[in-house]
């Protein structure tokens, strides 16, 4: 019999029989229930195989799944788990483990919540750390009117700068150094440090003056070069309606045209590119211009449901109005 262990950040959530297919993610209705924001609803599927192996299937995942060697799952494609391998859901990881005696499955019956060591602490923080960034795909989308392009982050520590044969992400324009600054992974998130640079590295308009944290969404400035940084972030299930809200609100307020925004959201749903990345990469907004909408998602969303609540609603719709009035306002002081 075959058997898989599920743990969280080191706590396990299910440890059980593989004897039929099981389906492990974020939905209640699923096999095994992970609550955590970086796991689809159905993010992993399992069955048994002969020997000591299992079948695991990545189910198109937002984040992915990965082998404890860094390889990213193909969507729908399975692959042999072998005991001693692990499989990384975020910061969940799936691995084969012994078969459990009898009276070990009578105590996991009754639901015994244990911590256990999975192998040395350091060495799983360190794969989960790996994994969580591959998840993130982290990406700078050069902005400069001669040099427009998305370049991926393929390292946890990228040197950002002119020199092409010195630096993992080059932006090429004489206002940018050789060397100008470092993107890094640290602990659970992104931050950017110059490399005392001729001309400064800014974040969202301020200049830096050591390692700052960033957040996805945030536009940094090389030299004269205006950047967004953007990644991949945890399910929230209201994506698609985000997404026609924003580009409803971003033709509203002139910043693209009908047929611009039109073309950017059919290319966001046939690729599952992110909308602010296709909007720098093609030119229509800034990467300040779109970190300026961004920030007003929440109430852009308030004021498409005014919109949608018909006249009863126009209270809410003018006070909506008024506050991202107000907030574009403070943006361009």
């Amino acid at each position: 019999m075959k058997r898989i262990r599920v743990t969280l950040e080191g706590r396990v959530v299910a440890e059980l029989d593989v004897d039929r297919e099981l389906v492990i993610g974020r939905s209640p209705s699923v096999d095994v229930q992970v609550q955590d924001g970086e796991i689809s609803s159905r993010h992993l599927r399992v069955r048994p195989l002969d020997g000591d192996a299992v079948g695991v299937t990545d189910l198109g995942s937002t984040n992915g799944s990965f082998l404890d060697d860094s390889t990213r799952l193909a969507p729908n494609a399975e692959i042999t788990l072998e005991r001693g391998s692990k499989l990384m859901l975020g910061p969940a990881v799936v691995e084969v483990v012994e078969p459990a005696a009898a009276e070990e499955r009578s105590s996991d019956f009754f639901g015994a919540e244990k911590t256990v060591a999975v192998g040395a602490g350091q060495m799983q923080a360190a794969l989960i750390s790996v994994a969580r960034f591959k998840a993130a795909a982290p990406r700078v989308v050069i902005g400069a009117e001669h040099d427009r392009r998305t370049v991926a982050m393929q390292e946890m520590e990228c040197v950002v700068g002119r020199d092409a044969d010195e630096v993992q992400i080059e932006v090429r324009h004489a206002s940018v150094s050789g060397k100008h600054a470092v993107l890094a992974y640290k602990d659970g998130r992104f931050e950017v440090r110059d490399l005392d640079s001729s001309n400064g590295t800014f974040v969202d308009g301020n200049r830096i003056l050591g390692a700052t944290t960033i957040q996805p969404e945030t536009a940094i400035t090389f030299g004269t070069v205006e950047c967004l940084f953007t990644c991949n972030q945890p399910e929230s299930g209201s994506e698609a309606t985000l997404a026609e809200a924003l580009v409803r609100h971003a033709t509203a307020m002139s910043k693209a045209t009908q047929a611009q925004a039109r073309a950017v959201l059919d290319e966001h749903r046939r690729s599952g590119r992110l909308l602010g990345e296709l909007f720098v990469e093609q030119g229509v907004m800034s990467p300040r211009e779109w970190c300026d909408l961004w920030r007003q998602r929440d109430v852009v969303m308030t004021l498409g449901a005014a919109r949608s609540g018909g006249s009863k609603a126009w209270v809410l719709w003018l006070l909506v109005a008024a506050a991202v009035a107000a907030a574009l306002y403070v943006a361009t002081r």
